[in-house]
């Protein structure tokens, strides 16, 4: 590709992005306008439905009853183990028959007709049948990332999110560091401009891996699409927001080497290493792995972003200047779960648009796919060549 190329795709990303992110006219008129007249739905309540209720699922479901904005009022999952277990924690741990109701088939809760929106938290390759399905029966989404396991997967999605928010409904990807106060202050601290220019980022993902053995399907390649798409694309979303754009281009090495024998299933990389080229020259070095051990030194995440003036740690919200010194940019705490719920739930009840939404979500996936072409590659792959595939 050449340069002139490059840069006007990169101008481009820029411009759409800043445009984006400035924001848009409220996607429908929000619950709390629609039933001013309806006496039989309280104007502040949000009527969810569950799909997926595994680990992260039942972390949804948490924030979901914590909340005074929503009510529970069905839940599905093809376990029966664990719907009944979900239900239970619901109904306030007694079966007594209130609370919501249990279903093993995802079609049945659609059909009932006090599920306003659904939240998806399944396994990746079930992303996109389950929101087109929910989104087909009018419902709202929040549904867990990455939009798809490919490119047109995306962008199938993102065609059918784009004609549903025209019959007002919303969709939110679960992003949740979007919606981390720490990570709200730290970006915008770095794109305030006093740090100066980003040159270099350098983050981690290095999970204990006895925390994913309950998940068989996270390790083959055809359910999750891989470590990179699975988990990485939180981290794509956070580099993607600091740059206020997509990476040009990635190059990767990874493989199977701590798993090989423990685990003959699995057919996914178990570590990866990858460079990130984003507008500008400015580079992402990002250390992907799912068998740490559990020592903060070796193990967890995190965003080190190196400035022309400064340096920053993303996740714990401190910025260090030129001499060493440091500070902290913001005190703030909370349960990121919790304040995206919360944030979905005011979106629909004001109709305005979520932060982490299709557009936000579909950058995030596809930079996550950038990253797995360049694996399969072993070379470098560019943007342009991701979008034309």
């Amino acid at each position: 590709m050449n340069n002139d190329k490059q840069k006007n795709n990169s101008d481009l990303s820029r411009r759409q992005f800043l445009v984006h992110s400035a924001g848009v006219a409220g996607a429908s008129m929000g619950l709390r306008a629609t039933r001013a007249a309806d006496s039989s739905c309280s104007e502040a309540e949000v009527r969810l439905g569950f799909i997926g209720l595994g680990d992260r699922g039942r972390q949804l479901l948490g924030a979901a009853l914590a909340s005074a904005n929503a009510r529970v009022t069905a839940l599905c999952d093809v376990d029966p183990s664990r719907l009944k277990r979900s239900l239970q924690i619901a109904r306030g741990r007694e079966d007594s028959g209130a609370g919501p109701r249990g279903f093993t088939n995802y079609r049945a809760l659609l059909d009932c007709r006090d599920v306003d929106a659904v939240v998806i938290s399944t396994p990746a390759h079930q992303h996109l049948p389950h929101t087109l399905t929910a989104l087909a029966a009018g419902r709202h989404i929040y549904c867990e990332k990455p939009l798809g396991l490919t490119v047109e997967e995306c962008r199938q999605l993102r065609r059918a999110c784009a004609d549903a928010e025209g019959r007002g409904q919303i969709y939110q990807c679960g992003l949740q560091r979007r919606y981390n106060p720490r990570y709200r202050e730290s970006v915008r601290y770095v794109q305030g401009g006093e740090p100066g220019r980003i040159l270099f980022v350098r983050a981690q993902w290095h999970g204990v891996a006895s925390s994913r053995k309950n998940k068989p399907w996270l390790f083959r390649q055809e359910k999750s699409g891989g470590l990179a798409l699975e988990q990485g694309t939180h981290q794509f979303d956070v580099f993607n927001w600091i740059f206020s754009s997509t990476p040009v281009a990635a190059v990767a090495l990874g493989g199977l080497n701590h798993s090989a024998a423990s685990a003959p299933l699995q057919n996914t990389m178990d570590h990866y290493g990858a460079v990130l080229e984003y507008p500008g020259g400015a580079k992402v070095q990002l250390s992907h792995m799912n068998f740490s051990i559990p020592d903060r030194r070796f193990s967890g995440a995190y965003e080190l972003v190196f400035c022309e003036n400064a340096g920053v740690d993303i996740a714990n919200a401190r910025a260090w200047d030129a001499s060493g010194k440091s500070r902290e940019l913001c005190q703030a705490r909370g349960n990121e779960t919790r304040l995206a719920m919360e944030s979905f739930l005011e979106s629909l009840l004001d109709g305005k648009r979520p932060e982490a939404d299709i557009e936000v979500a579909y950058r995030a996936t596809l930079s996550a796919l950038l990253c797995a072409r360049a694996l399969e590659s072993d070379g470098r792959v560019t943007w342009d060549e991701l979008e034309l595939s």
